[in-house]
């Protein structure tokens, strides 16, 4: 029903809109005199869609925000002769009296929506010291077996919403503090271990690339000396030559 009237009103504050819109543009481009507004026949038509727009786009968006799906009494029985119907106030006191049933626990709120899934339940309760998943089975099971023992009747869901809460559990601080500074100590140790293999690593580095310069240095002195003795070793054969030559030139000499 809410839809369906909301799509009625957004509908028909559109076609008011789109109406004084086009009275609008006419009027600017020169369609209708602006003599032609003094007459109290437009005046009043003019207000008229005005007031029609405002009050079809208060009502749009009214059922816009509206929860309009929370009833406020529901169907447990129905005969060929006539109905059950079971108000919001004796269901929220049944409520409130399971949670009353339960140490720690406290019912703040009851509200029922209805939906295309049938009538859902939701409560919001107080918890002190008790355990929050301990609690919501429990109560949820008990909401379950008083409804339908009492009026034979199952809801499509029961929500449960914690709206104060005083945990139950307390955390072992000790304990903890052990754990945190054991993890602390291995990603400590793990860091010291990376940076040690980084500076293996470096140093590896480093080393291969001494050991490459030595090999060089190696080479080039071997070079050098190769090219010294076959220097030294042209040197000698061109003294011998030049010693063998000069006895025969003496003999040339004496011959002449």
């Amino acid at each position: 029903m809410k839809k369906n009237l909301e799509k009625i009103f957004t509908s028909a504050s559109i076609v008011v809109a789109v109406i004084l819109i086009m009275v609008l543009l006419v009027t600017t481009f020169g369609g209708i005199k602006a003599e032609e507004f003094n007459s109290e026949l437009v005046r009043g038509l003019l207000i008229t869609l005005a007031i029609l727009y405002v009050v079809l786009a208060v009502a749009a968006l009214t059922l816009m925000f509206i929860n309009s799906d929370v009833v406020k009494e529901v169907v447990v029985r129905t005969e060929k002769g006539g109905s059950v119907r079971v108000s919001s106030a004796v269901i929220t006191k049944i409520v409130k009296k399971a949670c009353a049933g339960m140490e720690g626990v406290k019912c703040k709120k009851v509200v029922l929506v209805q939906d295309d899934y049938g009538v859902r339940l939701k409560t919001s309760i107080k918890i002190v010291d008790k355990d929050v998943i301990e609690v919501e089975t429990y109560l949820r099971l008990l909401l379950e077996d008083m409804f339908l023992g009492e009026f034979g009747f199952k809801f499509a869901s029961i929500e449960i919403k914690v709206m104060v809460l005083t945990p139950k559990y307390k955390p072992d601080s000790d304990a903890i503090g052990a754990l945190a500074a054991e993890k602390v100590a291995e990603i400590k140790a793990e860091q010291e271990e990376l940076e040690a293999q980084e500076q293996a690593a470096e140093a590896a580095v480093e080393q291969a690339e001494e050991a490459e310069l030595a090999s060089d240095t190696q080479v080039d002195v071997a070079e050098e000396e190769t090219v010294k003795e076959a220097v030294e070793e042209a040197q000698e054969q061109d003294v011998q030559v030049e010693t063998e030559a000069e006895p025969e030139a003496e003999e040339d000499k004496i011959e002449e």
